[in-house]
């Protein structure tokens, strides 16, 4: 009998001590699978075993939604309907799960105003949404964002960053400090209008956007409490002496060029001209150990 016993391995361990995956415990396991894909969440991790089912229908897995990489998702679910169909089928599925209560949901690219209201009616206190597509009605925007109390944070098209937009989301939900704006362009009237109706906020990106100096400058001087600029993959650049003198108070500020370095055209270190489409080394090396060093 106790040669028996000592072949045999304990309840959730391996030979050699280990334990196996699917006798971890059902909180550390759905900590776990909130950080998969919805495909997987829907159409992988049930399917291992027993305990990852179970897990897996913890409504925790089910509190950050991205739909971004619509076409993959579609495709490994097998979806076959009219794109808006499928979707919303998922993100009703999604909601449900997880009982009503999301953190965060990055929709698809064609996602609608009928999307946002849903969310506005089921899941009131999100904390963030993102939605790209530019042909949202202002008025139909500002009739849902108002319910979402404990909005956190968006990622919009620019075509609803204007006075009506903002301004509600600065009245209605006290705890905003995150803006992301989906842009080919943004001039010093877009960033005054930001830092008008938003001067509380704390983080902001603009990427792949061309950003004027002036616009980057009445950012950096209208919000006061700005800890957090990205205004990376811009085609022309605004970055001069100035603005990184501006910019040095930023726990984090990102920006490159894909161009010129904007004032920049002469190096009278290495005394050499440069082509617009190819910045000087040295002054983009001076530039930056610059900003770094008042962040040291």
């Amino acid at each position: 009998m106790e040669m028996a016993n000592s072949g045999k391995r304990r309840r959730g361990v391996l030979a050699g001590g280990r334990r196996r995956w699917e006798d971890l415990g059902i909180d550390l396991l759905a900590l776990i699978f909130s950080r998969v894909g919805i495909a997987d969440l829907i159409a992988g991790v049930p399917y291992v075993c027993s305990s990852w089912w179970r897990a897996a229908r913890e409504p925790f897995c089910w509190r950050s939604l991205d739909f971004r990489e619509w076409d993959d998702i579609s495709r490994r679910l097998g979806c076959e309907r009219d794109c808006h169909i499928d979707c919303d089928d998922l993100l009703v599925h999604a909601i449900i799960s997880s009982e009503e209560f999301i953190d965060s949901v990055h929709l698809p690219y064609f996602a609608d105003i009928f999307d946002l209201e849903h969310l506005s009616n089921k899941c009131p206190e999100l904390l963030y949404f993102s939605i790209e597509n530019p042909d949202l009605s202002v008025d139909e925007f500002c009739k849902h964002i108002g319910k979402f109390k404990f909005l956190n944070g968006m990622a919009v098209d620019q075509s609803l960053i204007c006075h009506q937009v903002l301004q509600l989301v600065n009245q209605c939900c006290e705890y905003f400090s995150e803006l992301e704006v989906f842009s080919d362009e943004m001039d010093k009237q877009m960033a005054s209008i930001i830092c008008e109706c938003l001067p509380k906020l704390r983080k902001l990106l603009i990427t792949n956007c061309r950003v004027s100096r002036d616009a980057i400058l009445t950012l950096l001087g209208g919000l006061k409490e700005i800890e957090y600029l990205d205004i990376s993959g811009y085609e022309l650049s605004g970055i001069t002496s100035e603005v990184i003198e501006k910019a040095s108070h930023l726990k984090v500020f990102r920006w490159d060029s894909m161009y010129d370095l904007g004032e920049f055209e002469y190096c009278s270190h290495c005394e050499e001209d440069y082509f617009f489409q190819s910045p000087c080394e040295c002054v983009m090396d001076q530039q930056v150990m610059e900003w770094l060093a008042n962040h040291l």
